[in-house]
């Protein structure tokens, strides 16, 4: 059964930023870290603005017992304590009714696209939606049809829930060549132990239309497979991008990226 936990705290004054970066940088460990994390919420009281409420919620008791053992929460507490009036007041609760944990699925949804733009502009009008500010990320290694060499990708993400749309502005001649516009490229998920998912695809024969690696001959951090389900290639995506991920649509700009 899940558990949520919560932790009120008081805030010193003229600690908040310091803290609010703090809470921050746990948030980022919690994600790459913890998959038995099913929700992290940081919130402040609209009636006290020196009040803030963590609210965690954990698979079971072992994902907590994980949590509360870890280094970087270790390293974290007594930063936090330096921020507040007094210790953090903490709860913990079960649901009243036994609740099934879904498992994840995809969390977006990639298209190539001939004008980034312009299509940006059609999607928000078509769905009500906001889209982050294009990124273009630099690929150390990108390796096509057993080539490799250094590559990039452009592209925006929808500023909403799971499954959110990725348009790629579509560039060159390889897996994001404008062939692969008009149609859904692929569905994206994350991955927790990506060396095991390139041996478990090789041993089922999905082909892999990209790799994206740090270097050549390196495990990647992403990779695309040939359409394999129902003729859609699936981009698997390393876990430890999602705090990234995440800051990027929820802020709307890709951290690292300003003044690209």
């Amino acid at each position: 059964m899940t558990i949520t936990a919560t932790a009120r705290q008081a805030v010193k004054p003229g600690a908040e930023e310091r803290l609010d970066a703090l809470m921050a940088g746990l948030e980022r460990d919690i994600r790459a870290n913890e998959p038995g994390c099913l929700r992290f919420d940081y919130v402040i009281s609209q009636d006290n603005p020196g009040e803030r409420l963590v609210i965690e919620e954990y698979a079971d008791e072992a994902a907590l017992d994980f949590h509360r053992n870890t280094g970087y929460l270790a390293a974290f507490i007594p930063q936090l304590l330096e921020c507040l009036l007094q210790p953090p007041v903490l709860e913990s609760f079960s649901h009243a009714a036994a609740r099934t944990v879904l498992p994840e699925s995809c969390f977006h949804v990639g298209v190539v696209v001939p004008d980034l733009a312009e299509a940006v502009e059609q999607y928000s009008k078509r769905f009500g939606i906001e889209f982050s500010e294009p990124a273009t990320f630099e690929i150390p290694y990108l390796e096509q049809g057993g080539q490799g060499a250094p590559g990039k990708m452009t592209a925006a993400f929808s500023r909403t829930a799971y499954p959110q749309y990725e348009l790629i502005q579509a560039d060159g001649d390889g897996i994001t060549s404008v062939e692969h516009a008009g149609k859904v490229l692929y569905y994206g998920v994350w991955e927790r132990d990506m060396a095991t998912r390139v041996k478990e695809l090789e041993a089922a024969g999905v082909g892999v239309d990209a790799y994206f690696r740090p270097a050549a001959g390196e495990t990647p951090f992403a990779l695309i497979t040939a359409p394999d389900l129902q003729g859609v290639r699936i981009e698997y995506v390393d876990i430890a991008d999602k705090p990234a991920m995440d800051e990027w649509v929820n802020t709307g700009r890709y951290p690292g990226l300003e003044g690209r």
